[in-house]
């Protein structure tokens, strides 16, 4: 008798988290992801990838400080670098985050199908940060391969997204 399809099982049984801080922000993440930082010099920003070596994927970050004229050209990248995909995708969903206590305002973009980022967000203050990530396999996937992975660091990224705190 054939095995039934199926979906290969991720345990989310350690819940430990660490702390990412920076000058500008913190936020919470799992104690499973391996952060490493970019060094870009020269440049105001701060850049650094989450790895998830399980999996084979990074989601890559930047922090770009706000000084009020180039919010607009932020907000329009990535707009542009999520809908970029729109070509290959089966659809795209934005959800939209908000944070009153924390004062964060975000959206969070699911794109289906065959992309090869399933997964972009950003996070702002809308007046001085812009934190913005993008979810990558190292290698060619298949979409219903990794739903599961993708859904697992989703809600990582949600997490990310609703512990994330400006430093004042």
């Amino acid at each position: 008798m054939p095995k039934p399809a199926g979906f290969p099982r991720i345990d989310r049984s350690n819940n430990e988290t660490n702390t990412f801080s920076s000058h500008a922000f913190s936020f919470y993440y799992p104690a499973s992801v391996k952060i490493e930082e970019v060094k870009k010099e020269g440049t105001a920003g701060l850049w650094f990838n989450m790895n998830y070596p399980q999996y084979d994927a990074t989601v890559y970050c930047t922090y770009l400080p706000v000084d009020g004229t180039n919010i607009a050209q932020f907000l329009d990248e990535s707009y542009r670098s999520a809908y970029g995909h729109v070509s290959k995708a089966d659809g795209i969903l934005q959800t939209q985050y908000e944070n009153s206590l924390h004062h964060t305002v975000g959206v969070l973009y699911d794109i289906k199908g065959s992309v090869a980022s399933p997964i972009q967000f950003y996070i702002t203050d809308s007046v001085s940060n812009f934190f913005r990530g993008s979810l990558y396999f190292n290698h060619a996937v298949k979409p219903d391969s990794v739903a599961p992975i993708v859904q697992y660091i989703r809600e990582d990224i949600v997490s990310m997204m609703e512990t994330l705190k400006w430093v004042r």
